[in-house]
């Protein structure tokens, strides 16, 4: 029982970040929501869609860590491309990158993990979900929370962005710009973690597969 509460208060307490953060921004700028009303929407109904998959996945203690882990790869991302200033735009898109491939490769390590331990392709797959739904959380909560803490760095940050001259006040666009990244987000990094997810599950179910062979073939020898 003790375990169950551990597992849910995982998820729920960077959740209850999250809303608290979205609702106080369409507070401060109500705006957002006059230019982005479906978008905030899908947002709003996505996270809540979350807890609702965390609590019938039942995460174990392993794909709550890769949770943290692909957290905290989300939150160095977004510090590179928030705080350092690039001198070139290839720089930015480089470090983007290799980030990004980091994670995706992290999707498949945590499937690859598990799937080896268990010998089961879908609880690698299983696990490489329940990261992604954590870690996503987390890169939002830290997403909104800059938004926050350093306004006016996100200002100039992206003040040569598409539709930057659309809002008279530039925080109403940082926060607009926040529900932005964050639909596509919450919805393409499950859909990642199971494709990543599926490559690492496969690799190791191939590997095993090699080593049953080379353990029989030894075992005929004797």
């Amino acid at each position: 029982m003790e375990n169950k509460s551990i597992n849910i208060l995982n998820i729920l307490i960077p959740i209850i970040l999250l809303i608290g953060l979205m609702i106080n921004s369409i507070i401060d700028y109500p705006e957002i929501f006059d230019k982005a009303k479906w978008t905030v929407i899908t947002v709003f109904v996505v996270v809540i869609g979350y807890i609702v998959f965390w609590i019938f996945l039942k995460p174990d203690r392993s794909s709550n860590n890769g949770g943290f882990i692909i957290g905290f790869l989300f939150i160095i991302n977004i510090s590179i491309e928030e705080f350092i200033n690039w001198q070139t735009k290839n720089g930015s898109l480089v470090s983007t990158l290799i980030m990004m491939f980091m994670i995706f490769i992290s999707f498949s390590i945590i499937s690859a993990i598990k799937t080896f331990k268990t010998e089961n392709i879908f609880t690698g797959l299983k696990s490489s979900l329940i990261s992604a739904l954590l870690g996503t959380i987390i890169a939002l909560c830290f997403g909104f929370l800059i938004n926050y803490v350093f306004s006016e760095r996100m200002i100039l940050t992206l003040k040569g962005y598409p539709g930057y001259n659309d809002f008279s006040n530039p925080k109403v666009f940082i926060f607009y710009n926040a529900f932005d990244n964050a639909s596509n987000h919450l919805i393409f990094a499950p859909a990642v973690s199971i494709i990543m997810g599926l490559f690492g599950g496969l690799a190791t179910l191939f590997i095993l597969r090699l080593i049953k062979k080379t353990d029989t073939y030894k075992n005929t020898k004797q």
